[in-house]
């Protein structure tokens, strides 16, 4: 069963494309996969969020399970309404009752806070899910990334692999080169997405890397 937590190394690294990308790859291998926004923050009710636009670029069914209307952490924005603060088990329930494939998406890093003693990574074990890091090249995302390894191994999650996304602009060669060899024996590097102003063609082209995983 294909069911993913992605999850990445900060906010805006290029984790909603990687979902959209994912979640294309097992609908061109003859699947019918779901993304799940675990927790949508910044957005007022009826506005589309991530779920809605990943799954626009990947043309798949798409939900979310909560929303949050201030632009913070999920625990942050849900104190601030207030309301019902995420849990895991919660949010596990709900993902263990969708049929199929899933690519759920978290907000930032995996740690993350639903509420004062839970994270995305308890989802991911009460889920069963695999975890996908999206790692943006840029300062500071190889130390979150290790991070995230540590945490997944702490937690006995299953790591599927890292994605490299060149966000912002096309990275040095040398840098590039120098985050290989530090996540090297840590984490399956799955692949590289290049940089691309045109989302859907990003998308399109990213489908590619996730092949070893089918």
């Amino acid at each position: 069963m294909h069911r993913y937590l992605v999850v990445g190394t900060g906010s805006g690294v290029g984790a909603t494309r990687v979902v959209a990308a994912l979640a294309l790859a097992l609908k061109q291998s003859g699947q019918q996969p779901t993304i799940v926004k675990l927790v949508q923050t910044g957005l007022s009710p009826g506005l589309p969020g991530d779920a809605a636009r990943a799954g626009k670029l990947a043309g798949t069914r798409y939900l979310e399970l909560a929303r949050f209307e201030k632009d913070a952490d999920p625990f942050t924005a849900a104190r601030a309404q207030p309301a019902h603060e995420a849990r895991a088990s919660e949010l596990a329930d709900a993902l263990s009752a969708i049929d199929g494939a899933i690519v759920a998406e978290g907000s930032g890093v995996i740690t993350v806070p639903l509420n004062p003693s839970e994270h995305f990574g308890n989802v991911a074990k009460g889920a069963k899910l695999e975890v996908v890091i999206v790692i943006g090249l840029r300062p500071g995302s190889l130390n979150k990334a290790l991070l995230t390894v540590n945490v997944c191994e702490k937690l006995k999650v299953p790591l599927a692999g890292a994605v490299l996304v060149e966000r912002w602009e096309r990275s040095g060669e040398h840098y590039r080169d120098g985050v290989l060899r530090a996540l090297q024996g840590k984490v399956k590097i799955l692949g590289i997405m290049p940089f691309a102003p045109d989302e859907a063609e990003s998308v399109k082209s990213g489908a590619q890397i996730f092949a070893s995983l089918l």
